[in-house]
């Protein structure tokens, strides 16, 4: 595996600059022997020509140099357009939410005013049934019972549908 590496490395290498005798020698053996270094060989070659075509500046250094100058503009690039369609997306979610808050905000009041006039129904009858909770906490399985009772009756009228507020406020 160790060996593939140095080969491929080789093989980039003399992409940029003419190997050594003793370098093109294992190249040219390592492609004789191996389908999958002249596949990667191939690949280097059209890579480079592809990025030549492209017209970009070459580094000084080389290809290596050349391909990780061509990924960080890709991804700067990418990132850009990434942000453009998130503040985009944000732009749009925005409006939508706006749109719909305007479009439904009788209801929104209305149910706001039927929240608050439950709770000012809810919080004494709570408060009237803490204190009969405390009161009758030495009749423990009765009070378990008639609980159990309260708590089906009120999920039947929820499930049911009998047991809706009617407030209508005009």
């Amino acid at each position: 595996m160790q060996d593939n590496e140095r080969i491929i490395e080789l093989i980039a290498k003399s992409i940029d600059e003419p190997l050594t005798a003793p370098e093109q020698a294992l190249v040219d053996a390592a492609m004789q022997n191996s389908l999958a270094i002249r596949v990667a060989a191939d690949g280097l070659r059209e890579f480079d020509a592809l990025l030549k075509r492209t017209g970009m500046v070459l580094p000084d250094e080389g290809f290596p140099l050349r391909v990780l100058a061509r990924v960080e503009a890709y991804e700067k690039h990418r990132s850009r357009i990434q942000w453009l369609l998130t503040l985009l997306l944000f732009f749009l979610g925005s409006f939508a939410a706006l749109f719909w808050f305007l479009a439904n905000a009788g209801a929104l009041v209305n149910t706001a005013i039927e929240l608050v006039s439950a709770l000012v129904l809810v919080i004494p009858l709570a408060i009237v049934f803490l204190f009969a909770l405390i009161q009758f906490v030495g009749h423990g399985p009765l009070l378990l019972y008639a609980l159990i009772v309260l708590a089906l009756t009120v999920l039947w009228a929820r499930v049911s549908g009998s047991w809706v507020p009617s407030h209508n406020i005009k």
